[in-house]
């Protein structure tokens, strides 16, 4: 995922108490954006969603 043009938009909403925890994990990261904070748990997720689903088969 590094280095690849990021070619889309997408708006999104949180509620106080999410976004606290975002912006905590993103300075525990040293990740210096909301949006790259976004989207590296969003890769960890869907990466661990698909090892689950590997191991279930």
């Amino acid at each position: 995922m590094k280095g690849l043009q990021k070619t889309e938009r997408v708006p999104i909403m949180f509620d106080p108490s999410l976004l606290q925890k975002l912006d905590d994990y993103s300075f525990q990261n040293r990740i210096r954006t909301r949006a790259e904070a976004v989207r590296r748990l969003v890769a960890k997720g869907i990466e661990q969603e698909e090892t689950k689903n590997a191991d279930a088969a």
